[in-house]
C-alpha cells in the first residue's frame, strides 16, 4: 500500500479521474436572433419621419428600405413593369384612381388598419363608402410658387410670374407633367383637369415660350435652388416651400396664386406584386399612428391626414396658412384628377415640351 501512494497523489493533483459533469459539461449555445424582415417602400423625396421609422423597425425586426422618386407617373411605370419589388407605394389622389383601373394596387385589408378611425373626412378623396379601400390618406398640401423678396420690385400672387422674361434663368418648374401644365393652364384661368384639345394647346405653347426662362425642372431640390439664390421664383410643394419661407426670415415667400392651385393628398397604398404584404399593413396602421402622424409632419412640413395628430403638431406649422391653409385658400385650389383616355395625348403634349 505504501508504494501506490505516489501513484494516487499524482493522479490526484492532475486532475485525473471521472470528469466533473457540472464543471465540463458544454452550455446549450443561444439561438440564433431570426433574420430581419424586409419592407421596401417607394416615397416622396423629404416625405417621412426617420426618428419613427427607427422605432418601427426595432419593434417589428424589420429593415425598411426607401427608394425616392419626384413624380407621379413614375410610379405608374413601376408597377406597370412588374418588376418593381415595392411593398408600399405613396401615389397621389389621381395616380391611385389610375393605378387602380389598371389593377395595379392591392385593396386593403381594413381589419388591420385600426388607425384609419382617425382619418380626416375632408382629405380621403379616393374612399368611396361600401366599396374597398386601396389607399390612405397620408401627408397633403398644395403646389403653389415661392420667390425672393430681396429680388423682387412687388408681390407676386399670379402664376403669370414664373413665364414672366423678367425672371429669365431664375425660374424652376417641377420637373412633372401634371404640375408644369397645372401652371400654364392656370394662366388662362382654365382646370388643371382640362382635357379640351384648344386649352392643352395653348398651355404647351406657355411651356414651350417658358422654356428659354427656366433655369431647371426640377422636383427634388427646387426649395435648395431659392434658398442659395440661384433662383428667383419657383413651383414646388407647400411642405418643403413653406419650410424654408419660415426659415428665411421673410426673405421667401410662399404663394397659393389668385387663379388657384393643385390640392393633392397622398395616400399609402400596396402594390399587388408587393412581397410583404403583412407588414405593408403593419407600417401603414403604424404610419396612421396619431403621434407617429404628427412627428412626420413635423418632420416633414406637409399637413397630416390625420385629425387626432393635429394637437401634437409643433403650433409654427399648425398655424402656418401656408402648411394648413384656410378655407378661403382652400377653395381656390382643385384636386388632379386621372384623365383616363386623354393621359396619352398629355403625354405626347410633354414630350414636345421637353423636346424643344
Amino acid at each position: 500500500m505504501k508504494s501506490l501512494l505516489p501513484l494516487f497523489l499524482l493522479a490526484a493533483c492532475s486532475g485525473g479521474g471521472a470528469p466533473d459533469a457540472k464543471t465540463d459539461a458544454k452550455k446549450p449555445e443561444a439561438a440564433p436572433a431570426p433574420a430581419p424582415q424586409e419592407l421596401n417602400v417607394y416615397i416622396w423625396t423629404n416625405y417621412h419621419s426617420e426618428e419613427a421609422v427607427k422605432r418601427f423597425e426595432k419593434e417589428n425586426n424589420v429593415r425598411v428600405t426607401f427608394d425616392l422618386y419626384d413624380n407621379n407617373e413614375v410610379i405608374e411605370q413601376k408597377l406597370q413593369t412588374g418588376a418593381a419589388p415595392y411593398d408600399v407605394v405613396v401615389p397621389t389622389d389621381y395616380m391611385v384612381s389610375s393605378l387602380v383601373k389598371q389593377g395595379l394596387l392591392l385593396a386593403l385589408d381594413t381589419a388591420k388598419l385600426p388607425n384609419l378611425q382617425h382619418i380626416d373626412p375632408a382629405v380621403d378623396t379616393v374612399f368611396t363608402a361600401g366599396e374597398a379601400r386601396y389607399g390612405v390618406p397620408y401627408l397633403w398640401g398644395t403646389t403653389g410658387f415661392a420667390y425672393r423678396t430681396d429680388k423682387v420690385a412687388n408681390p407676386l400672387d399670379s402664376w403669370k410670374a414664373l413665364f414672366d422674361p423678367a425672371y429669365k434663368g431664375k425660374i424652376v418648374m417641377l420637373d412633372d407633367m401634371r404640375e408644369a401644365f397645372g401652371a400654364a393652364l392656370h394662366v388662362d384661368s382654365k382646370s388643371i383637369n382640362s382635357t379640351a384639345e384648344a386649352e392643352i394647346a395653348a398651355a404647351k405653347k406657355h411651356l414651350i415660350a417658358q422654356k428659354e426662362l427656366v433655369l431647371a425642372y426640377d422636383s427634388s431640390d427646387f426649395s435648395g435652388k431659392i434658398q442659395s439664390g440661384d433662383a428667383v421664383v419657383v413651383q414646388g410643394y407647400s411642405g418643403e416651400l413653406a419650410t424654408v419661407a419660415r426659415e428665411s426670415a421673410g426673405t421667401i415667400r410662399y404663394v397659393v396664386p389668385k387663379e388657384g392651385a393643385t390640392l393633392a393628398v397622398d395616400n399609402l397604398a400596396i402594390p399587388k406584386a408587393a412581397r410583404n404584404v403583412e407588414m405593408a399593413h403593419k407600417f401603414i396602421n403604424f404610419m396612421l399612428d396619431p403621434q407617429v402622424s404628427a412627428e412626420t409632419t413635423n418632420a416633414t412640413g406637409y399637413a397630416t391626414a390625420n385629425l387626432a395628430a393635429r394637437s401634437k403638431v409643433k403650433p409654427e406649422l399648425l398655424n402656418d396658412p401656408a402648411v394648413f391653409p384656410p378655407s378661403e385658400i382652400l377653395s381656390r385650389c382643385e384636386a388632379l384628377k386621372d384623365l383616363g383616355a386623354f393621359t396619352p395625348q398629355l403625354d405626347a403634349a410633354w414630350t414636345e415640351v421637353k423636346a424643344n
